[in-house]
């Protein structure tokens, strides 16, 4: 993918170029990506879903881009969410269970700050799209008229090179 057509999709999905809803699961789904600790299925699986789905990749990237620290500076909590459910003496039979199949022992399910980080993502996965469905609707209505009368967005759409972007990009 290039990374600049990224940042134009973007760009233009925040401008009225793309369904707010699309926006939404994007920004939502790369938040869960970046909460998840890397180096397991699950981080495969959520990348593989920006594919399946239609949502705004732009806004997916950047969101796992900027969730991926707070995963992070929230391994603690997620440690001790992840080893409250592993112990949980209702759910030994399921881990088990799951740790048998074939390939979900790839997921690392086991590690108490995966799974602890996983169900923070799963948790935090509906309310950041509403709030990122409402972000998206308001800066459609109020902010990107403005930003689109702004001098200088003005100036770089009159440039060559940036026409010249345009009709490459497309």
């Amino acid at each position: 993918m290039n990374p600049l057509r990224l940042l134009r999709d973007l760009i233009s999905s925040l401008h009225g170029g793309a369904d707010p809803r699309h926006v939404a699961a994007g920004f939502a789904l790369g938040a869960a990506l970046g909460l998840v600790p890397k180096g397991n299925l699950f981080a495969v699986v959520f990348l593989l879903l920006f594919f399946v789905f239609r949502l705004n990749k732009g806004t997916a990237l950047l969101s796992a881009t900027l969730f991926t620290p707070v995963g992070y500076l929230v391994d603690g909590p997620a440690h001790r969410a992840g080893l409250a459910l592993l112990k949980t003496p209702a759910l030994q039979g399921l881990w088990a269970a799951l740790y048998d199949l074939p390939i979900v022992p790839l997921t690392r399910f086991n590690n108490s700050v995966v799974l602890g980080n996983l169900v923070f993502g799963l948790v935090l996965y509906v309310p950041l799209y509403f709030i990122a469905l409402c972000f998206a609707v308001y800066y459609n209505a109020a902010v990107g008229p403005y930003v689109e009368r702004l001098k200088i967005v003005q100036v770089i759409k009159s440039m060559a090179w940036y026409r010249t972007y345009q009709k490459w990009a497309a």
